[in-house]
């Protein structure tokens, strides 16, 4: 397992993640089956495109980050340079919890990646 993972795989609710390029591209994954992963890969880019570029011609700014609530979890995604990390937790999970180790693990992707 990547050390990119290490941390949030101890946060409670945390089922899955995923490392992808920001063109849907896997690199790591975690708990996900291949196939599962390519599909939710080239979906959470696109996602995280569309949210990146609708936050910019509203001004608010560049995207670090976006969570699609579920009625039993959340799908989050985390900006890590030309990467996108994906989270998918289920309940029950602390919000704060998976967002502080995200960021700890966005860090280490763009460490571990700087030339994506």
């Amino acid at each position: 397992m990547a050390r990119i993972f290490d941390e949030l795989v101890k946060v409670e609710g945390v089922i899955g993640g995923l490392l992808v390029g920001k063109d849907g591209l896997v690199v790591q994954s975690l708990m996900i089956e291949e196939e599962d992963a390519e599909i939710l890969g080239a979906m959470a880019a696109s996602t995280f495109d569309n949210i990146a570029r609708t936050a910019e011609r509203l001004g608010i700014g560049k995207l670090n980050d976006a969570i699609v609530g579920a009625a039993d979890g959340s799908l989050q995604m985390r900006e890590a340079g030309e990467l996108v990390l994906v989270v998918i937790c289920q309940q029950p999970y602390n919000v704060g919890e998976v967002r502080l180790a995200m960021a700890r693990a966005a860090r280490r992707a763009r460490e571990d990646f700087p030339d994506f």
